[in-house]
């Protein structure tokens, strides 16, 4: 997916994290959504029909721009993988997943650093923007996502968080604590937000509705929605059975528009 410097960032390893930002570009229109999914399948995964999961999502909706895809956990993303979805000129969004405790500034730190192990096990490029995902039930703090923003900065890439941004839960709340104490940092963090999702595309089986025409993620607290970088409208659609009889789904996603995506989804 074509990408533009909606983000721009100079990081210097000291006390003090010195950023020069530019602000979010913000589209006048929804003139382009550029369509993309995220699953915890493994795109080259063969399917009981003899063609891929990748040709599947193809096959049943249109060609993803890009890919979202788990750093770690079962089918986990792998090199092999890496080079399968490059093959098919698409791009991968990275997704990190941690059930350790998310209170404080510093588990923030040490969590981001573990990131930086992963990726660099993978190959993946400085620049390039690392989701990690917060559950609705987490207690998530703004203390700890600071910390993570800050030394995931330092470490050469891109913050984001992909959670459910309605204002029930607590993630809205802590990230609009952040952005009145420390808005340089996250005015930094690219946020996919998983709500809400539209009732007709959750577990669909057809293939004749594409994507809404509408934007409307909700944004948490201190940010449009206009900034939100992706929306993933639908959840669990298409389920088939792979080779191995595990069934398979993958997610809908949209971004508004290239330029709200970082330069590096590698």
């Amino acid at each position: 997916m074509a990408c533009r410097n909606a983000y721009k960032t100079i990081i210097e390893e000291t006390d003090k994290i010195q950023t020069s930002v530019t602000e979010p570009v913000v589209a006048k229109s929804v003139n382009r959504l550029l369509f993309g999914v995220d699953s915890k399948i493994q795109a080259n995964d063969l399917l009981q029909n003899n063609i891929e999961e990748f040709e599947w999502i193809a096959r049943n909706k249109i060609y993803p721009n890009f890919y979202g895809r788990y750093l770690t956990g079962e089918n986990c993303l792998t090199k092999d993988e890496i080079k399968f979805l490059h093959s098919k000129g698409c791009k991968i969004a990275a997704i990190y997943v941690d059930e350790g405790e998310k209170r404080t500034e510093e588990q923030g730190v040490i969590l981001a650093k573990k990131i930086d192990v992963r990726a660099l096990e993978l190959g993946i490029p400085e620049g390039t923007v690392i989701f990690l995902e917060i559950s609705e039930s987490e207690g998530v703090t703004r203390d700890f996502m600071k910390g993570f923003a800050k030394a995931l900065m330092v470490e050469g890439y891109t913050p984001g968080f992909k959670a459910n941004t309605d204002a029930k839960f607590g993630f809205d709340r802590e990230f609009s604590r952040g952005m009145q104490t420390d808005k340089d940092i996250f005015k930094m963090c690219l946020i996919w937000a998983i709500a809400p999702t539209v009732k007709e595309y959750n577990g669909m089986t057809t293939s004749h509705l594409i994507h809404p025409d509408n934007w409307i993620p909700y944004a948490p607290s201190g940010i449009t929605r206009n900034e939100v970088a992706i929306w993933q409208y639908g959840r669990e659609c298409h389920p088939i059975e792979d080779d191995m009889g595990k069934v398979t789904t993958f997610n809908l996603d949209l971004v508004r528009n290239e330029q709200v995506i970082v330069e590096k989804m590698f």
